[in-house]
């Protein structure tokens, strides 16, 4: 067999591997828009839900020169993962990103719109079952409180857990349920 028909056969045999198994998937980038609307007074992100795969990138982009972040609840995210925590956005296009790689439910909101209904939700794969979530140590929620107290009275909110919620502290079917009871 001659030089060039190895080549080809091996060429043919590599094409034919990559048809039979397919090629691995590439991680993808999103964008959610966090969103001040002053006509409308209303804060929102955009899309509010978004589905994605493991391996990819959501990037978060202020639409204003408004105090924002991206925080994730100490029981919002899946058993295994690890929660987030934006930094405070103040200018418009300031950005934050996160590469999700754990499968499951990711549910976030802006602290400083907390009681604006201003949360959303990234669903790495398919969504975490209601016992799957993480369940925060008691230092996960005094830091998390200590975050809440930039922004709220500590008579104001207060953190409660996910297995003790009321249906309405959960939301709509369990979903954004913010755990967070104004006093």
């Amino acid at each position: 067999m001659s030089h060039k028909t190895k080549t080809l056969t091996f060429a043919g045999a590599l094409a034919g591997i990559v048809l039979l198994f397919g090629t691995a998937a590439s991680a993808a980038e999103h964008t959610v828009l966090v969103i001040t609307d002053y006509t409308n007074l209303q804060m929102q992100f955009s899309p509010r839900d978004l589905t994605i795969q493991p391996g990819d990138t959501v990037t978060w982009v202020n639409q204003a020169a408004e105090e924002h972040n991206v925080v994730t609840y100490p029981d919002g995210f899946p058993e295994g993962a690890q929660g987030f925590a934006s930094e405070i956005m103040t200018k418009t296009g300031e950005t934050w990103s996160h590469t999700f790689t754990v499968e499951g439910t990711y549910e976030y909101h802006c602290i400083p719109h907390l009681f604006l209904g201003m949360h959303g939700s990234v669903i790495v794969g398919k969504r975490t079952p209601e016992g799957g979530f993480h369940k925060p140590t008691a230092q996960e929620v005094k830091q998390y409180s200590k975050r809440l107290l930039t922004y709220f009275d500590e008579d104001e909110a207060r953190f409660i857990p996910r297995d003790r919620r009321t249906e309405d502290q959960k939301g709509n079917s369990g979903q954004h349920g913010h755990g967070i009871e104004r006093q």
